[in-house]
């Protein structure tokens, strides 16, 4: 894509650089003054380089919740946008509640009194969530364990599983509340441990950068900003690796997960801005300013500029220039002093 802004060629001394320069400096074309000497002072400003860029998303599907029962799907209780909560209700399979299970890491086997483990532990914190555990998540299948399993099952019709905590009456959604992007069963199909239940929404996982015709100088640092998101940015490198910011990114494209962004130089640089009526080219190629009209030639390095400025290396020594030197002074060069 092609860089951004509006930029003139100030002499042959400036390139097709793409820079933005931050700052004002009044020009002398629309001044009232006759022709007469126009002395103009030299102003700080800094200089920015912005590259348009193209940016595309590439996503993995979405996490798949499985079943850890066998029978067949009788009611599928929920659907695409809700959020499964700790306890809400999936699927009922042989018309028995599959709930969904909040927690770092899955069960994996059936517990009873007695039982002791991590898994035991991330029971007691899931049935706290529930409202039937007040005790403190000790891995310990004791006497408080199983009266809230008894409770859980009689709410959840298992009353004949007693205190015994079957790992088939949940399924496992992650450690967080899980949002419904599809159901992946039906009322009447045959379910079968290990059997797709709900699937989340998909998940950003890389994003790509087109750089302009050209590329992006290499050796700079630079940012990469696409709606409200700015994060790190490599030249060359053509991707992002930063999880969130890919995550935010997407976000802000919407569905089509493809849009436009800048790539700009995070550090600006420093320059010295004059107007651009103030440069002089001679037929050597050099360029000059002037501080006055009885002074000689300053040589300058023009890092860019518009129609209306000039923006020059950082280091000139002089804080005036001569804004109107080819109406002033007579074939004014930057290898002598002028005639006035």
């Amino acid at each position: 894509m092609a860089v951004l802004g509006a930029l003139v060629v100030v002499g042959a001394a400036c390139t097709g650089a793409a820079w933005w320069a931050q700052g004002h400096t009044p020009s002398p074309l629309t001044s009232d003054v006759g022709d007469g000497p126009l002395l103009v002072p030299v102003t700080a400003a800094e200089r920015v380089a912005r590259y348009g860029v193209g940016v595309a998303v590439t996503y993995t599907d979405g996490t798949l919740v499985t079943a850890s029962t066998s029978g067949t799907v009788t009611r599928v209780a929920t659907g695409p946008g809700q959020v499964l909560e700790a306890g809400e209700e999936i699927v009922r399979v042989d018309d028995t509640p599959v709930l969904a299970f909040v927690a770092d890491a899955p069960l994996w086997r059936d517990l009873g009194p007695g039982a002791e483990g991590e898994d035991v532990a991330r029971l007691q914190r899931y049935l706290s969530d529930v409202g039937l555990f007040t005790g403190r998540a000790d891995g310990k299948f004791r006497e408080r364990t199983a009266q809230a399993v008894r409770a859980y099952n009689v709410a959840h019709g298992r009353k004949a599983s007693g205190t015994t905590f079957a790992l088939g009456s949940v399924a496992w959604v992650g450690p967080q509340p899980f949002t419904v992007a599809s159901v992946e069963t039906a009322a009447g199909a045959a379910l079968g441990a290990g059997g797709p239940l709900v699937r989340g929404p998909r998940q950003a996982a890389t994003l790509s950068v087109t750089e302009p015709a050209g590329g992006i100088p290499a050796g700079v640092a630079y940012n990469l900003t696409v709606g409200e998101t700015v994060t790190a940015y490599t030249a060359g490198s053509g991707t992002v690796v930063d999880p969130a910011a890919i995550a935010a990114i997407a976000q802000s494209l919407g569905t089509s997960g493809e849009g436009a962004g800048q790539v700009v130089t995070a550090t600006p640089e420093p320059a010295l801005r004059v107007p651009a009526s103030a440069v002089v080219v001679d037929d050597s190629g050099a360029s000059c300013v002037f501080p006055d009209p009885d002074g000689s030639p300053v040589p300058v390095t023009v890092l860019g500029g518009t129609l209306a400025h000039a923006d020059l290396a950082a280091g000139l020594t002089i804080d005036q220039v001569l804004a109107n030197p080819m109406r002033v002074l007579e074939e004014p060069t930057c290898g002598s002093s002028p005639t006035p």
